[in-house]
């Protein structure tokens, strides 16, 4: 199948489903059939029509289980180009050193994906720390320092979505909105073992030049260190954030 048939199929069969089938990949390692079509609604026909065009594009390829596919080759070429230019030219990765090199702990940099917070680049400190941020991995938009920091400041339309489509009670939506109350008022969130047991984290909102949220900025490490250093773990994130904020928005 040529570049010119796979757009074809795109064009004919909606350009949506072929985004949301793609997008299923980038948050399953391995994906059959019949559950995409679980996971979009898309009947199963179309998925198959579908998956054939992603293959032959290479954005996709089968595994050695039958029946089973995972991210293609070209993906692996999607996500370096990413890398390459919205976090080495960008200077995320050298802010990040110099935060972790300050704080002699784990330094992050996630954004907004979907309903999830996508953490984009992580710089481990000397003592390494057992967590589940590094790049490319994602979490709930609702759990943790650097998934309430992103939630709190994401346009009112948007956060209701998100909390409306969490798996939470009337009560713990409530709860959710006073907490994001809070972050937004103080201008960062903390969190302890939100994620990871016996994990402390602190996130500062980011914004671009237009003053729309870009992505939080994080320190994660031990809570028997952090209890210790908290101020100066949060001022040390506070700093580092300013150097990504160009309008200082959002900071206290």
């Amino acid at each position: 199948m040529t570049r010119e048939s796979t757009a074809s199929v795109i064009a004919d069969s909606g350009a949506s489903r072929f985004v949301d089938i793609l997008l299923e990949f980038a948050r399953h390692r391995t994906l059959t059939a019949a559950q995409i079509t679980k996971m979009t609604g898309i009947p199963v026909s179309a998925v198959y029509r579908h998956l054939t065009a992603l293959v032959h594009s290479g954005l996709v390829a089968p595994t050695p289980r039958r029946g089973q596919y995972s991210a293609g080759p070209e993906s692996l070429r999607l996500a370096a180009n990413f890398r390459q230019e919205a976090v080495i030219k960008s200077h995320i990765s050298a802010h990040l050193q110099l935060l972790s090199d300050e704080t002699q702990e784990l330094a992050a940099y996630l954004v907004v994906s979907g309903d999830q917070a996508l953490c984009v680049e992580a710089i481990e400190g000397p003592q390494m720390l057992r967590c589940s941020y590094s790049a490319g991995l994602a979490h709930p938009l609702h759990r943790g320092a650097s998934a309430l920091a992103l939630l709190a400041h994401l346009p009112e339309e948007r956060q209701t979505q998100i909390i409306a489509g969490l798996d939470l009670g009337a009560a713990e939506q409530d709860a959710l909105r006073r907490e994001l109350r809070i972050v937004v008022a103080r201008g960062f969130a903390v969190s302890q073992g939100s994620v990871d047991a016996g994990v402390w984290g602190v996130s500062f909102p980011v914004f671009d030049a237009a003053g729309q949220l870009a992505g939080a900025v994080s320190t994660m490490a031990p809570s028997a260190r952090a209890i210790r250093h908290e101020k100066t773990l949060i001022g040390l994130t506070r700093t580092a954030a300013l150097t990504f904020n160009p309008n200082d928005k959002g900071i206290s």
